[in-house]
């Protein structure tokens, strides 16, 4: 009978080839974690939202946010509801999940809209430029909002930039509580 030797090259050949295919198994599984789904109807929480007079804040009655999350799209939409009076519904607001750039005509000036996820997929990044003429220089106007789940589900809160050459940068905190 013939007595094979592993030689110290020999083991750590092996050992290189099994880090690589940990590496490879663990990697493969980071990327192919399922993007955190932010469906459902979410209530405004003026409490812990930050302070903004001409927001959502601002409002005197309730805000209802409808998010519908499928595999392809997402779409926001609010309800606004003031004692005494109708609910005022938003149109809703669809973007490809994908990550693809679409045009938006939703308004007079040409715009474009695409999300991006963080790379762990628990965080998504709204992404809406609106470029206009103003003053006869051609200005984009961008609207970025981060949308981050809190680890219970409970909790929704939206980080809203608006950044232009007009007015500058500036970021609200909004949050939002599951509605039952």
């Amino acid at each position: 009978m013939k007595q094979v030797k592993f030689s110290m090259h020999r083991s750590g050949a092996i050992f290189t080839v099994l880090f690589i295919t940990m590496f490879l198994v663990f990697s493969t599984g980071l990327k192919a974690q399922s993007p955190t789904n932010f469906s459902g109807k979410w209530e405004f929480d003026k409490s812990k939202s930050d302070k903004d007079e001409n927001g959502d804040a601002s409002f005197d009655g309730k805000i209802i946010l409808q998010i519908r999350q499928g595999s392809d799209t997402i779409s926001f939409a609010n309800t606004y509801i003031m004692p005494g009076k109708p609910a005022f519904n938003t149109h809703p607001d669809l973007f490809l999940l994908n990550g693809k750039v679409t045009a938006d005509n939703s308004g007079s000036d040409p715009a474009k809209k695409f999300v991006k996820w963080s790379p762990d997929k628990k965080n998504l990044i709204t992404n809406f430029i609106m470029t206009a003429v103003v003053d006869g220089a051609s200005m984009d106007f961008v609207i970025m909002d981060t949308y981050k789940l809190s680890n219970d589900g409970k909790t929704l809160t939206i980080e809203d930039l608006h950044r232009s050459k007009i007015g500058g940068e500036k970021t609200v905190k909004k949050v939002y509580n599951k509605k039952v």
